[in-house]
């Protein structure tokens, strides 16, 4: 901590007395104090590293969960028509659906998505190429909330083989089995009742991580913070932290050669020993109503330099953190951390290319597209569009494709030094709650908003 920190602090202690150390505990009255904290060496060597831009999953993949194959938002290898500002994306089909800011999982020809209508949370298997209802299964929906954006799920499905697993907004968890005389409900769990979590103000919102033979969620209860399970059975095979619920999803990730589970919970990063549940390691980032939303992004330069970067909303900001293997356990170092007016990505999650992030500031009444040097944090001059406001957006080859809240695609180049955005198109959503990120596979982009999923050709 800087010495002028030290003595803002200790003046603003011995000035309000008690009830200082009481507003120390609100995240925007640390973030004041604490703007900028910077390990110099670290930035440097991470400035020097030959990170690799992360490869796009083969095609055959397809977009199995959360932010694609990998986890890291790049969609896999096809090819697809980048002419848009000559020939727009062409409608394919357009199927109406319940309410829900989860995105489109995508797969051997396949599309699966969660909605809600009424009081039942539903999840559809529709066909990829048409939009035709293959199958669906609703339920109850529960309780899911009070924070007033309760229209629907928030989670992405996650399909391994025959198995599709999915997180509702009051935080039910199912297995299902495809199978081809119907589908079957192997196993579900209630996460908010069974692992003493409270419902988060916005509902549940992690998306499944399948690892190996678990399944890993994050109810954010007490001695349970991150829960997996066996992806078969159901059974509970190790819980880790005690900390609150967040509403980002956690990640899997190799650091020295050993798997390492990244939560980004409501108060921290926790990294946590997939074997057996172990935490290793946590940086502490406490957010305004816990609203740690994006999911972490990993990077790596292939040889043992691998970073691990975190950006939040509410006045938080951004940090970066070394992630180094100490025996058999994952140590995190602080590189950076930005906080206040630094770069924020509030329920977008920023994708990582030639040593650049590309992502939505989306602070407190809106900001934009922006690109910020991966190991600085700090912008780049002169780049990207605030009048995009919100939006989400994935990588695909060289460019960015993004739905923005107000109901439109663009496709910008993703080039750090210069900006230009190739085209938007004509508004295709409703412009209320387009939250979810769009999918792209086989060259058709699917994007979803409260009333409808719309499949868009961009083929060759």
């Amino acid at each position: 901590m800087k010495s002028r920190t030290v003595v803002l602090v200790m003046g603003f202690v011995a000035v309000i007395g008690v009830g200082g150390f009481a507003a120390w505990q609100i995240p925007w009255v640390r973030s004041w104090f604490l703007r900028d904290s910077e390990n110099k060496a670290e930035m440097d060597r991470a400035g020097k590293a030959d990170i690799k831009n992360p490869a796009a999953p083969d095609a055959a993949t397809g977009s199995p969960r959360w932010r694609g194959a990998t986890g890291q938002g790049v969609a896999p290898a096809g090819s697809f028509r980048t002419d848009w500002d000559k020939t727009p994306p062409k409608e394919l089909w357009r199927v109406p659906v319940g309410g829900g800011y989860g995105s489109c999982s995508v797969v051997g020809g396949k599309l699966y998505v969660q909605d809600k209508k009424g009081d039942k949370e539903r999840i559809a298997c529709l066909d990829a190429e048409t939009g035709k209802l293959k199958w669906d299964f609703a339920y109850d929906a529960g309780q899911v909330g009070g924070g007033g954006y309760d229209i629907g799920p928030r989670a992405t499905p996650t399909v391994v083989g025959d198995w599709v697993y999915t997180v509702g907004q009051g935080g039910k968890l199912l297995a299902i089995e495809q199978t081809p005389n119907g589908i079957n409900v192997k196993w579900s769990h209630d996460l908010l009742s069974e692992f003493g979590a409270r419902v988060p103000q916005w509902g549940v919102a992690c998306s499944p991580l399948v690892y190996g033979n678990l399944v890993i969620v994050q109810p954010g209860g007490r001695g349970a913070a991150v829960v997996a399970f066996d992806k078969k059975t159901g059974q509970v095979k190790w819980k880790a932290g005690s900390n609150p619920p967040s509403y980002s999803s956690p990640v899997v990730a190799p650091i020295g050669g050993q798997d390492t589970i990244f939560a980004f919970m409501g108060d921290a990063l926790l990294a946590i020993r997939p074997t057996d549940g172990k935490i290793t390691d946590s940086f502490k980032w406490a957010t305004q109503h816990n609203g740690n939303i994006a999911t972490p992004v990993f990077v790596t330069d292939g040889t043992g330099l691998d970073y691990v970067f975190i950006s939040s909303s509410y006045a938080m900001g951004c940090a970066l953190l070394r992630a180094e293997k100490s025996g058999d356990e994952i140590k995190l170092v602080k590189v950076y951390d930005r906080r206040g007016a630094a770069y924020q990505n509030h329920h977008a999650t920023s994708v990582y290319k030639d040593k650049h992030l590309f992502g939505i500031d989306g602070q407190t009444g809106g900001r934009g597209l922006k690109c910020v040097e991966f190991s600085t944090g700090k912008e780049v001059e002169d780049w990207g569009d605030l009048k995009i406001g919100q939006a989400t957006l994935i990588l695909a080859g060289n460019h960015l494709i993004l739905q923005t809240a107000n109901g439109h695609l663009a496709l910008v180049e993703a080039n750090p030094k210069e900006y230009r955005e190739i085209a938007k198109t004509p508004k295709l959503l409703s412009g209320q709650n387009n939250w979810a990120s769009p999918t792209l596979v086989d060259g058709c982009i699917y994007i979803r908003d409260e009333n409808h999923v719309v499949c868009l050709d961009v083929r060759p």
